[in-house]
């Protein structure tokens, strides 16, 4: 998948050596680099294009509220890529899961009905790079 795919060339131009990246119902992607191991969870956003803070249209990055069950296994970055361009957001999954970004909605759409919860983080506070510059 695209996401993965661009995330993977990405952090191994950094210098990560990917651990794991088959679908096990957990984290995406783990990555070693300098004897550290980082843990992602990757979406792509398919709600508008964006290259940068600037050109993201809502004011603020909303983060799936289920994916915090991957948080109480291992704290993570989750990463979102816009397939169109390239660019993408990321945080800590210890700075989104906070209650003062908790946002309880509606949702109506096709594949998911009902109440869900978001943690809804300002565009200011998260950080934006584009996985196709090296």
């Amino acid at each position: 998948d695209y996401a993965k795919e661009s995330m993977k060339s990405f952090l191994i131009q950094r210098g990560h050596t990917i651990i794991k990246e088959e679908e096990d119902y957990e984290h995406d992607l783990i990555t070693s680099k300098d004897g550290k191991e980082f843990y992602f969870e990757l979406e792509l956003n398919i709600s508008g294009n964006f290259n940068d803070v600037n050109d993201f249209k809502y004011p603020s990055v909303s983060f799936l509220g289920r994916k915090i069950r991957l948080h109480n296994i291992k704290p993570f970055y989750y990463v979102i890529i816009c397939p169109t361009t390239g660019g993408a957001f990321v945080e800590h999954s210890s700075k989104i899961y906070q209650d003062k970004y908790k946002v309880e909605s509606k949702v109506n759409q096709p594949h998911r009905k009902g109440f869900d919860c978001f943690y809804r983080v300002p565009k200011t506070e998260v950080n934006f790079f584009n996985v196709n510059k090296i």
